[in-house]
């Protein structure tokens, strides 16, 4: 399996959209795995699912692992006031400030959370996405965008989202890429799925078929800053 996309959440691990992607002579497989399947339940921890996943990635041979979540704060010197660059290209709705400040407020947690995960993650082999390379490669997703970018209706929130929401998503999903979509696929895993087609792209090496948005990531002051996030086009399967 090439690709693992992450749909992230801090509440609970059940809320956790883990969707991978398999190459082969048939063309594309999409198999969805549940945070249960690697042993994990109750309330999140940054350091044991970074751990989960690098293991994971290890024992399935993923080479790009997605992940929707921040990868780090804001650089001081981006000359923006409250804000990545990546988020002032795309317009999301959650800011990430310096360490520790985020807007809206609310966002603090999820935010300290993801960036967290993203560290261990690094620290365990994993590189940030800086450039074309399909190696061991850690991505920043927001799926919200990716929608967007596709040209697709993008799914309504996860808590006003109907199951005719969730078979529209799926069925655009499988037209514009003519892939098999597995069956009732829940909003966490559409999320993750979506985000994922930019793996198909980097791993091939395809540069057409992804398009970053944001700044090359920095440590300052122990600290990761700025980053890209990825999201597919409609050639991210040309290949």
């Amino acid at each position: 399996m090439e690709i693992l996309s992450v749909d992230l959440a801090h509440t609970a691990y059940c809320n956790i959209g883990i969707v991978g992607l398999e190459m082969n002579r048939q063309g594309l497989e999409v198999r969805t795995l549940a945070p249960a399947q690697f042993g994990l339940m109750g309330a999140p921890s940054p350091t044991q699912l970074a751990d989960a996943l690098a293991d994971a990635c290890e024992r399935l041979g993923v080479k790009i692992l997605l992940m929707d979540g921040p990868q780090g704060w804001k650089d001081p010197q981006n000359g923006l006031t409250h804000s990545r660059i990546c988020e002032r290209i795309l317009n999301t709705p959650g800011k990430t400030g310096l360490p520790g400040v985020t807007k809206p407020a609310n966002y603090l947690a999820f935010t300290t959370f993801s960036v967290s995960v993203f560290h261990s993650l690094v620290a365990s082999g994993f590189r940030l996405f800086g450039g074309p390379t399909s190696q061991r490669l850690l991505v920043e997703s927001f799926p919200l965008s990716a929608w967007k970018q596709l040209k697709l209706l993008p799914l309504p929130a996860k808590g006003k989202a109907k199951s005719t929401d969730l078979l529209r998503a799926s069925a655009d999903l499988g037209r514009l890429f003519q892939v098999a979509i597995p069956e009732g696929l829940s909003h966490d895993e559409l999320q993750a799925l979506v985000a994922a087609f930019a793996g198909v792209a980097l791993v091939c090496g395809d540069t057409l078929g992804y398009a970053p948005a944001g700044a090359a990531p920095t440590m300052i002051e122990g600290t990761w800053r700025e980053g890209f996030i990825v999201n597919p086009t409609r050639k991210a399967i040309a290949r």
